[in-house]
């Protein structure tokens, strides 16, 4: 296995502050790698090393996953559109 720093950083998208890890040079094509449920980013801690030297990879936790924030369900859906939107948010 490669050996390189997986970086630990948190970023607001909309009103979601979700956690992610990133690996890799900044100047790789990105590979994104979203959990499944239930689990986190934390499975990806030694697919990354592997995948850093050709990719800058990104692996997150999902809203309510990990260490993300967890969003009141009242205010948020917990579903396939819901998470889409995490994704599609621009802001």
């Amino acid at each position: 296995m490669n050996r390189c720093n997986i970086t630990h950083r948190r970023m607001t998208i909309g009103t979601h502050s979700l956690f992610f890890r990133e690996a890799g040079p900044i100047e790789a094509p990105v590979l994104l790698l979203p959990h499944g449920y239930p689990c986190s980013s934390y499975q990806y801690r030694r697919l990354m090393p592997a995948l850093a030297d050709q990719w800058h990879t990104v692996a997150f936790d999902w809203p309510g996953f990990g260490y993300s924030d967890t969003p009141d369900p009242a205010q948020f859906g917990y579903d396939f559109d819901a998470y889409a939107e995490v994704l599609n948010n621009r802001r």
